[in-house]
This record gives C-alpha cells, sequence and structure tokens, in this order.
C-alpha cells in the first residue's frame, strides 16, 4: 500500500530524522499504534515505514514494530519467538543527550516523556525492524548490509558474509554518506564548527578512499570498506571528548539476550 513515499505522505505519514546507513529513514503516523508491554502486535499496523533511497530511487525497505517498555520488563515476542532481533533505545537518555547543551529545547524532551511515555513508566521502546528486500542478516535483524551496495548499484549479495563495519564503510561511498554516517551524531554530541570540519575532511577523503574500490572487484571493495571505517572510528576517538562520545552513545541501539 505504501510503496509509493507520496501515497503514505498522502495518507498522514511523516519523516523523521535522516536515512541512517543500513537502515533507511523512519517515517511515523501521528494517529499510529501505540504498543505497549503485554499488547499483541498487529503487522498489519507498523509502528514506522523505513524508506531508503537506493540508485536515486526512494524504496520502502521495511517496517518497524515498537513496544514501550519499562526498566525491568520483558522484551516483546512478535513474529518469530525468540528468532526476532530486537534493540532498545532509552528515549530518556536519548532526548537528555540531544537537549543537554541546549537548553531551549529541553521542553522537547519533558514534552515527549510527559505525553509518550512518563505517565507509566515505560520510556524504553523495543523496536523490531521487518525487511521487505533481502537482507543477508536475516528478515528481524536491526541492520541491512545490502543497502550500501544497492545504493552503489551494486548486487545485493556483495553484502552477503560482510560485517557491519565493512558495510559501514562502503557506505561512506554513497552520495550522502559522510552526511548520514556523522551528521546526526554530531549533532547530538554538539561538537564545535573546528572539529565537525576536521570530522567532515577526514570523512570525504576515506569516501573517496573507498569509491577506488568500486573499480575493483568485490573482495577489494570491501578491504577498502573495512579499512576506510576502522580509520574513521580513530579519528572520532581522537577527536571526541568524554562528554561528546558519551552523548552519542546514549542514542546508539542496544540489542538484548538472545533476540
Amino acid at each position: 500500500e505504501f510503496a509509493d513515499w507520496r501515497v503514505a505522505k498522502r495518507e498522514g505519514w511523516r519523516s523523521f530524522g535522516g536515512d541512517e546507513p543500513l537502515m533507511g529513514q523512519h517515517w511515523y503516523h501521528p494517529e499510529g499504534p501505540d504498543y505497549v508491554t503485554g499488547d499483541r502486535i498487529d503487522p498489519a499496523r507498523p509502528s514506522n515505514l523505513m524508506y531508503s533511497d537506493i540508485a536515486g530511487e526512494r524504496r520502502l525497505v521495511a517496517l518497524s514494530y515498537n513496544v514501550r517498555i519499562a526498566p525491568g520488563e520483558p522484551m516483546p515476542e512478535g513474529f518469530a519467538g525468540s528468532q526476532d532481533r530486537w534493540h532498545v533505545h532509552d528515549m530518556t537518555a536519548a532526548l537528555h543527550a540531544a537537549t543537554e547543551t541546549r537548553p531551549v529545547l529541553g521542553w522537547l524532551e519533558r514534552g515527549w516523556l510527559e505525553r509518550d511515555g512518563a505517565s507509566d513508566g515505560r520510556t524504553r521502546l523495543a523496536m523490531v525492524h521487518l525487511w521487505l528486500i533481502p537482507n543477508p542478516m536475516g528478515r528481524f535483524a536491526a541492520h541491512n548490509p545490502a543497502l550500501a551496495y544497492l545504493d552503489l548499484g551494486l548486487p545485493a549479495d556483495w553484502a552477503r558474509g560482510v560485517d557491519l563495519d565493512t558495510a559501514r564503510g562502503v557506505a561512506l561511498a554513497t552520495p550522502e554518506g559522510c552526511e548520514e554516517a556523522l551528521g546526526g551524531k554530531l549533532w547530538v554530541a554538539a561538537v564545535p564548527g573546528e572539529t565537525r570540519r576536521a570530522l567532515d575532511n577526514a570523512c570525504a577523503q576515506l569516501a573517496d578512499y573507498v569509491r577506488k574500490g568500486l573499480e575493483e572487484d568485490r573482495a577489494r571493495l570491501n578491504a577498502r570498506g573495512k579499512a576506510a571505517w576502522a580509520r574513521l572510528e580513530d579519528e572520532l576517538d581522537a577527536r571526541l571528548t568524554p562528554a561528546q562520545t558519551a552523548r552519542i552513545a546514549a542514542m546508539t541501539e542496544h540489542g538484548h539476550g538472545g533476540h
């Protein structure tokens, strides 16, 4: 029904955030379901639609189902029992990280928590992705390495067997690769302009390094991707303060147990 993002927009779905590497952009509906611990998930009522730009075309690549849980409550089981790959966003920690150095935005944190979670204490968001395109990591994995290759016009099976760091490095070579890899993180971390420019320049050089692999074979491209991501992480470690690193960590996704 919503394979065309324009149809989704007409029906009230709205985008938030950017096109996240190996995931896509999440869209939500203001009247969408508010699943909480113990609710039965309706496959026909996803919490999010996930679109990604692939070779210049915005495609629906996955659905997301979100369940609000309180600290200590069990992870949900949605579609495949323990095979579901749930991950958790601690919304209290994430919103605090995003507004810690921005007092004017503090009302966003308080408003969201009061309206959408604090009243019942369920401020942790358990999320599972249901992929609509092939995913070498499984249909319910949090990330899909194939997106990086598809966006570069390469076969999806080039992602077979690669780890996430390799795919993230390959994704740097996509048109918006560095902005997608760094933009949101550095905003949350409140990185000053000089540091941001240095990291942007380093990433641009690494992206060019990966792009040279597009003229080579799969193995060499993947080797370049893995090396580039390791070097970018070294740059982040060297240039970010502990406080900035902690803010980014508060936004990241955390898996759980056997899921």
